[in-house]
């Protein structure tokens, strides 16, 4: 019996030892202050006070997450108060850091006229990337602090995430002839605002997984860039796309469509994606180094993101726009709008050009008419187009 006792408790240590050992070797990640991408895109503004409660909602989920053991490493949060109270980024050049970057808070705005009435829209997107990080080698911290050098990382892995909802949306009841839910007024950037941090909250709650991350979480110069993707041109071979979409608008665009093909593609294929190259955004590529810059906003001054070539580039081309008034009779119309959106290579399962369909029917009294917003209808089936296109089954 104290021969059976004692081999039952061997294999228990057996079996308990390496369980420690495994969680004792999970990285720890410094979860740091929250960044934004400052550009043209970008129409929501972020000030200090919602910046802040993006930094508290991601680091309250992924304490939380932390705490449950649904992540691949361990976590150091520090407080809102913490991360104000000094002049300075934690550097150390040995550690991993996690930068929750705010890429995108922007809206698209409509008005729909006719002659009765006037409707509103604003759908507001908000995108959040989270960084994984490593400090550049000899960086002198009180530089940074003192004379306002940037902080110099260089990227390990990035988790893209985008979230989309429309304020104001109407809905049209056919019993009655009218619209119901209509905002007469145009949307309040208070109430943008307001949605964005929603949006945030809510994707950090269903959206957001580390599978592509955990063999990315150490310093090997070597394997950096081998397996990472990165959409690195948005084409606009349509020749409406082309007549509609002009110069800044057009570059925003490209960039939008980029950066949700990003988010779907790498929740799909658990790969590691970088921030999409495209839209002449403040994405500086070196040809003498072979390498990719980010420059990005804190509190407390600049960070500049370091990233290798990728090692497999994604095109994407808006090859097709078009639209059709339909007259059902009875005075009821039928607005169509569709848009095409393709991908080269093609992978697998995937299929190369994807289309989406969007309809509006109004009944109108006689003489009156109906106009809409084509860019903005346009933009809004773009950019759920290229999350349906990232996601595809490889």
């Amino acid at each position: 019996m104290r021969r059976a006792l004692g081999i039952f408790f061997i294999l228990v240590v057996m079996v308990v030892l390496p369980m420690r050992i495994v969680f004792a070797e999970k990285p720890v990640v410094y979860i740091q202050p929250a960044l934004t991408y400052e550009n043209s895109i970008n129409k929501i503004n972020i000030d200090e006070d919602t910046r802040r409660q993006v930094e508290r909602i991601i680091g309250e989920r992924l304490k939380q997450m932390a705490d449950a053991g649904d992540l691949p490493y361990e976590v150091k949060v520090a407080t809102a108060d913490s991360y104000h109270s000094t002049n300075e980024h934690i550097t150390d050049s040995d550690k991993i850091f996690l930068y929750p970057t705010i890429m995108v808070s922007t809206s698209i705005d409509t008005v729909n006229n006719n002659s009765l009435e006037t409707a509103y829209t604003s759908t507001v997107i908000a995108g959040i990337s989270l960084m994984f990080c490593m400090p550049e080698e000899n960086l002198d911290i009180t530089r940074v602090t003192e004379d306002g050098n940037p902080v110099s990382l260089r990227l390990l892995g990035i988790v893209p995430m985008v979230e989309a909802e429309t304020i104001g949306l109407s809905i049209y009841n056919p019993s009655n002839d009218r619209w119901q839910n209509i905002h007469n007024a145009p949307i309040s950037e208070w109430e943008k605002k307001g949605k964005f941090i929603s949006l945030v909250r809510q994707m950090m709650k269903d959206h957001i997984s580390f599978s592509n991350i955990k063999g990315n979480l150490r310093d090997d110069k070597a394997k950096l860039g081998m397996d990472t993707y990165q959409v690195t041109d948005v084409d606009m071979s349509s020749a409406m796309a082309n007549e509609l979409f002009t110069g800044k608008e057009a570059e925003d665009l490209k960039f939008l469509v980029g950066y949700c093909f990003t988010s779907a593609y790498q929740k799909k294929t658990k790969r590691v994606m970088y921030p999409p190259a495209v839209g002449g955004q403040d994405l500086v590529n070196s040809m003498i180094n072979g390498a990719y810059k980010l420059s990005l906003d804190s509190a407390n001054g600049k960070v500049d993101v370091h990233m290798s070539n990728p090692g497999h580039s994604i095109r994407l081309d808006i090859s097709g726009l078009a639209s059709e008034v339909v007259d059902s009779g009875n005075n009821v119309y039928t607005t169509l709008h569709k848009v095409w959106l393709t991908k080269s290579p093609v992978e697998g399962k995937e299929k190369r050009e994807l289309s989406r369909l969007h309809e509006r029917t109004v009944k109108l009294p006689p003489g009156t008419s109906t106009d809409s917003d084509d860019n903005q209808i346009y933009a809004a089936l773009l950019l759920g187009l290229a999350q349906e296109l990232g996601g595809q089954d490889k």
